[in-house]
């Protein structure tokens, strides 16, 4: 990999990661202040197991199914990684897809990956929806929760003709 293309990644999950915890509440009251050292430890592990064990599996792509439990087993990860900085609800359902689909988005662009399965679901993506005002991404702690708004994806894509991947990056715009 050439240089241009190792800065990008290093800035890409500087920006997933930001965009996956901003307004997500994650962390214990007060560790934001006394344990940044412990963040920063559950940070780098978390990015580092998806780096290294699920964005490969993800260069000639992954069905729907595969890529939920990639999902699932970056929240099991995470539970595993927890630093003692999590709180009461843990590494959420909404933050992990977010963080998973968003860094798909960014090496799809970069071309480094097949095309993903489906796109990172926030406010902005929701509120294209029927599920506007009823879900907030940030609080998403059931996969049936993140599969209904992925339905309701699939149907604005089907009507644009496109994949739900291609559907968000011809939708979204960043407020």
């Amino acid at each position: 990999m050439d240089n241009k293309i190792k800065y990008l990644e290093r800035e890409l999950w500087i920006l997933a990661w930001n965009a996956s915890v901003q307004h997500a509440a994650i962390y214990k009251n007060g560790a934001w202040q006394t344990q940044r050292d412990q963040i920063d430890t559950f940070k780098g592990k978390v990015i580092s197991y998806i780096r290294g064990s699920v964005i490969p599996k993800y260069r000639e792509g992954v069905n729907e199914s595969s890529h939920c439990g990639n999902i699932r087993g970056l929240i099991d990860y995470a539970k595993v990684a927890d630093t003692g900085v999590l709180g009461r609800d843990g590494y959420k359902y909404g933050i992990a897809q977010k963080l998973l689909n968003l860094s798909l988005k960014y090496y799809w662009c970069l071309g480094l990956i097949a095309e993903p399965p489906h796109c990172p679901v926030d406010k902005i993506i929701i509120d294209k929806t029927e599920f506007r005002g009823k879900v907030n991404w940030t609080q998403m702690l059931a996969e049936e929760e993140y599969v209904d708004i992925i339905s309701a994806i699939k149907v604005l894509a089907k009507k644009e003709n496109c994949s739900i991947a291609q559907w968000e990056l011809n939708n979204y715009e960043r407020r």
